[in-house]
């Protein structure tokens, strides 16, 4: 889940930046991807990062989700085109 919100007072988010009077995003996690597994300690993952971060992450999944496609031996480019 990813829940938008704005800092009215200085908030550090995870990379260690600190925003203030601007948006940023929190998300919560209930298992870890990579691992499956759940946390120990509390009941969830939360993670903060601001608005540049977040498109730069996306930017870069959707990169990695398009060279899989296009390394699948189904597909070349003359088929997407």
């Amino acid at each position: 889940m990813v829940n938008e919100r704005f800092a009215w007072l200085p908030k550090k988010v995870t990379s260690g930046k600190w925003v203030w009077l601007s948006k940023y995003y929190e998300h919560i996690e209930l298992y870890d991807r990579r691992t499956g597994r759940a946390p120990l300690m509390t009941f969830d993952f939360r993670w903060t990062e601001t608005g540049a971060e977040r498109t730069w992450r996306i930017l870069k999944e959707t990169a990695v989700q398009n060279r899989n496609v296009w390394n699948d031996y189904n597909y070349t480019k003359e088929d997407t085109l």
